[in-house]
């Protein structure tokens, strides 16, 4: 076999290639042989039939596959011998296989660009997470007496700041009635910051019992795109009209944990705020490493790898759709997150490359802690569930989110840790 490969793009190679006819006229016999074992045809007993017989009926398909296997093992066999990794599948061109003439044929097949990563020494990216103040665990246990408060029904007309709860009777958008629009699961407070100020308008002065017909516009900004800016009518009947009750800390520290007062839980909130916090600025920090690297090291991503990226995004749409929510289109998905796939693709080729540079990897004690950490939340024995996830194989991919997070650690600089 013969073969040479140019390179037209950073991340295409092309192949030309040559095999003797005599290679392709023994695999070809080695087929026949094959085949004939398992043919049967009327008068002949199986895997008697005369060789003339079976070139006259079969020869052009058993040619033609005889072929196509050349092919493959030919480029395989090139890609081992050129040490190229294709990332795609290979796209056959100019095939010629006259019969006692050599085969011959071209392939393309898209690659990863080789990729040296420099410059990520000298960074200089701190993580400087925010200072948590007691305010802020002030605000901690304000949501926590908002999660454990319990609402009390007012036999009076709804005000600013209640909490009302509502049942759709009927909505219509822009014109049309939408029978898959539910009702609110939980009391909705009236006023409350991010609500739409119209529909809160209309929802205040009523009591329990009431019908009320609302009608207003959608936020062109508004979360949900499919509405956002349409108009909109909801015939609404009130259920109830309610007031929260804050319960006293005191009364829901059991519930939280082993806490024996407020302090104490205080003192847990704090530092669960100043881990949130850290993390936060690694985050950032994260990303614009990433991203000054991506600007002082420019590479090209092979077209493959992003469409692979876009049928991974479709395939989570479907399986996180709601019931009547619409589906991108490719086309759509394609416009809207092409320059995310490129930063994502890229910023995974960086990491394992300064990864492998560096000599970066999770010891068996770092993947140990992990699954600890993971027994200890999901109430498990260490050793089966160690055992559980080296057969699923989700122990490889706690290694690589390891070495990930190492690598990504190693970019910037970390804030010292406090002194005890």
């Amino acid at each position: 076999m013969k073969s040479k490969v140019s390179e037209p793009e950073s991340w295409k190679r092309v192949f030309e290639i040559e095999v003797p006819h005599e290679e392709v006229e023994k695999h070809f016999e080695e087929k026949l042989q094959k085949v004939r074992k398992n043919i049967s045809l009327d008068g002949f007993r199986p895997g008697k039939v005369p060789f003339p017989l079976i070139r006259q009926r079969y020869g052009e398909t058993i040619r033609s596959d005889a072929i196509d296997d050349i092919v493959q093992k030919a480029f395989k066999e090139a890609c081992t011998e050129k040490k190229i990794v294709p990332v795609s599948k290979g796209v056959v061109n100019n095939l010629k296989a006259e019969k006692g003439q050599p085969l011959s044929f071209s392939i393309e097949a898209e690659v990863d660009p080789a990729i040296e990563i420099k410059g990520y020494s000298k960074l200089n990216i701190k993580v400087s997470p925010k200072k948590i103040k007691d305010t802020d665990v002030d605000d901690a246990v304000k949501n926590l007496c908002d999660r454990f408060a319990e609402f009390a029904n007012v036999d009076r007309p709804s005000k600013k700041g209640d909490y009302v709860r509502l049942e759709y009777q009927k909505v219509i958008i822009e014109g049309v009635e939408r029978k898959d629009v539910k009702s609110p699961a939980y009391p909705v407070e009236l006023g409350a910051e991010h609500r739409i100020k119209d529909f809160d308008k209309g929802l205040v002065g009523h009591t329990a019992g009431e019908i009320v017909v609302i009608s207003m516009k959608f936020p062109k900004d508004y979360s949900d795109k499919e509405v956002a800016g349409k108009s909109g009518e909801f015939t609404i009947k009130i259920v109830a009209v309610q007031e929260k009750k804050l319960p006293p800390v005191s009364s829901f520290l059991k519930q939280l944990g082993d806490f024996e007062n407020e302090e104490a839980l205080r003192a847990e909130l704090l530092k669960r705020l100043e881990h949130d916090a850290l993390e936060q600025a690694k985050s950032g920090a994260y990303t614009e490493a990433i991203d000054e690297i991506i600007k002082d090291n420019p590479f090209e991503v092979p077209p493959s790898r992003i469409e692979t990226f876009f049928d991974y995004l479709m395939e989570q749409a479907k399986a996180e759709r709601r019931p009547g929510e619409p589906l991108l289109t490719r086309e759509e998905v394609a416009n809207r997150y092409r320059e995310v796939a490129v930063r994502t693709i890229k910023r995974q080729r960086i990491i394992d490359s300064i990864a492998t540079k560096e000599k970066i990897a999770a010891t068996q004690e770092e993947v140990d802690a992990e699954i600890r950490r993971l027994a200890e939340r999901y109430k498990q024995p260490f050793d089966t569930l160690k055992q559980t996830l080296r057969q699923n194989g989700t122990t490889i991919r706690i290694r690589e989110d390891l070495r990930e997070q190492k690598t990504l650690d190693f970019l910037v600089t970390l804030p010292e840790p406090a002194k005890k």
